[in-house]
């Protein structure tokens, strides 16, 4: 070969490799670029959802702290309407920033905020009322339609963002695979030129592409697993998290668990779970498992008791809600868990409000019954007495209007009793006579059951008594014997029940069981499911729905059980509660000091 052909060889096989990795290069970048651009709208999208959920959780948490004002005349619930609504104006700037190159999405957060700015005046018109003004239904009607219009419109503007996410998503992975397909089929294509030409170039320049090839893989999935790992931590950013490594030591520590630790970043690295996160079980106070351990064993996403107490350096106690998750990498192996904590003790104080509402409010119900009970033997008593003033010469009737004033006022003595012994509670847990507790209640409602011509049949086939707190226990069987008179029609029957019984899931727990039948209406089963949830209630104005709420959390705080069973059936319709009470407690809930009933 002349030296001219070799040079045209030469040129060729030096010219076309490169014209080809030229090509190559830059169609890889320009489809790497385009792919970095749609994954930056596939971000914006994510931002745009994420701004727009936390814009309606606080007009929720708005919602919310107008519905506690209202409930409880604590203006320390409107704390948390006063922080929400200082921020949701920025928020609704932000978004509009986010959607400015989206004409329909603009449109729907405009109307989305002229929804919030009506809600909010209605809200401030509210709050303009009197402290302790009664809203009217009309009003309350209006502001529920404009939440639940302003959570509509909040939906749609998330679902249009989330249908444009998916196109986004859906355009990344399509340029992903071009991407990888071209590099393929260019690769393909240079290797045979480059083998055709010269095997020894076309070896060397497949062994670096390949390695390059390698090294572009093994960067895109660590920056796949750099990035969940950091939108996990991200999103909980609002509650203590804490990680760890494969050893159960941590590795990382947000500044919310750095305040309730009261571990400092450096400080806590690198030194044991259990050391920086000391937790312990609220009732027996022991040492509660460790995470890492159940997160290992489970393999899975784990919850822990609600009943966790954390103790800080200083030795200050937060109750708190704690979740163990596992930190997977390619392989699906752990190697490291991700802690999620919250402080719960703003509603623990809350829920104790309401209980406290609760109660209120059936002391107001049986105190205008009672009051109108005691009204009738005080008119007789006046009329006895009036007739005898006026007897010309005392004889035998004069002897029976006294006997009969004197019954009268014993009976308004015994009525009077009753409704004092009802909210009369013991500091410490006594023996508590459940036979004396139900005939006490029968005693409050036996004006109700004697309008209605209600037929009561009481079995009592024990006189053992629990250990517990009678007005809690009163405030129990108050609520389900009101609840059973409600459902009952006129003429019904109610059948009360006692006995000693024990735990089907544990035979050795003995107790008292108590059985309330009625033959009402009977509970529809879409009912029976919400029946023990707060502020769940079929009464309509006439319920607060937090009778059989806060009668769980006692019986739960008396570590006994409650069911409910109910029948609908044409002439067959009833419900039977049966509420089982231990002779020995074995958590001691009842001895912890000012220790509320748990829900």
């Amino acid at each position: 070969m002349d030296q001219r052909s070799f040079q045209r060889l030469l040129r060729r096989t030096v010219a076309i490799p490169v014209v080809m990795l030229v090509s190559l290069a830059l169609i890889l970048v320009g489809e790497i670029l385009l792919l970095n651009t749609s994954l930056h709208w596939v971000d914006h999208s994510d931002l745009v959802i994420a701004n727009a959920r936390q814009l309606m959780r606080n007009v929720v948490e708005m919602d919310t702290g107008l519905r506690g004002y209202h409930l409880t005349n604590d203006r320390s619930f409107l704390q948390a309407y006063d922080e929400a609504k200082s921020k949701i104006p920025e928020q609704f700037d932000f978004l509009l920033q986010l959607v400015a190159d989206n004409p329909s999405q603009q449109q729907r957060l405009g109307e989305l905020r002229n929804l919030d700015l009506r809600w909010i005046e209605w809200a401030g018109q509210q709050l303009s009322q009197p402290r302790g003004a009664a809203t009217s239904s009309q009003d309350l009607l209006a502001g529920q339609q404009l939440i639940e219009t302003i959570r509509d419109k909040q939906r749609q503007f998330v679902g249009a963002e989330e249908v444009l996410r998916r196109q986004r998503s859906r355009r990344a992975t399509i340029l992903n695979a071009t991407v990888i397909g071209s590099a393929v089929a260019l690769s393909l294509l240079i290797a045979v030129l480059m083998f055709t030409l010269t095997r020894g170039e076309l070896l060397a320049l497949s062994s670096t592409y390949e390695r390059h090839l390698r090294a572009e893989a093994n960067q895109r999935q660590q920056l796949k697993e750099s990035r969940e790992w950091f939108q996990i931590t991200l999103k909980s950013l609002g509650e203590a998290v804490v990680s760890t490594d494969h050893a159960g030591n941590v590795s990382f520590i947000n500044p919310v668990a750095q305040k309730l630790t009261e571990w400092e970043y450096e400080a806590a690295q690198g030194r044991p779970l259990r050391e920086v996160l000391r937790i312990c079980d609220e009732k027996t106070r022991s040492e509660s498992e460790d995470p890492v351990e159940a997160v290992r064993r489970a393999q899975n996403v784990v919850g822990f008791s609600n009943s966790l107490v954390l103790t800080s350096l200083s030795g200050k106690e937060y109750p708190i809600e704690l979740t163990g998750a596992p930190i997977l990498n390619q392989n699906r192996e752990i190697v490291g868990v991700a802690i999620v904590f919250r402080d719960v003790t703003q509603r623990r104080q809350t829920e104790q409000t309401l209980r406290a509402s609760e109660r209120l409010t059936l002391a107001g119900r049986l105190s205008a019954t009672i009051a109108h009970e005691i009204r009738n033997p005080l008119d007789t008593v006046t009329n006895l007495i009036y007739l005898l003033q006026h007897e010309q010469a005392p004889n035998l009737a004069s002897a029976h209007y006294l006997q009969m004033a004197s019954d009268e006022l014993a009976r308004i003595a015994q009525i009077t009793s009753q409704l004092l012994t009802f909210h009369r509670e013991a500091r410490n847990p006594v023996d508590v006579s459940l036979t004396e507790v139900l005939q006490s209640v029968l005693v409050l409602f036996a004006p109700q059951i004697k309008q209605n011509h209600i037929a009561v049949e009481t079995r009592f086939k024990t006189e053992r008594s629990v250990r517990g707190f009678p007005g809690e226990l009163r405030q129990v069987f108050s609520n389900l014997i009101g609840n059973a008179l409600d459902a009952m029609p006129a003429k019904g029957k109610m059948v009360l029940h006692t006995r000693e019984s024990s735990l089907a899931s544990d035979p050795s727990r003995a107790g008292v069981r108590v059985t309330l039948l009625d033959n009402g209406a009977g509970i529809p089963i879409g009912v029976r499911k919400n029946l023990f949830a707060p502020f769940y209630t079929t009464k309509g104005e006439k319920g607060t729905g937090l009778g059989l709420w806060v009668s769980r959390g006692i019986i739960d705080k008396h570590e006994g059980t409650i069911h409910v069973s109910s029948r609908i059936r044409e002439g067959k319709s009833g419900t039977a509660f049966s509420v089982f009470l231990p002779f020995e407690q074995n958590l001691g809930m009842l001895d912890v000091p000012n220790a509320p009933p748990t829900a």
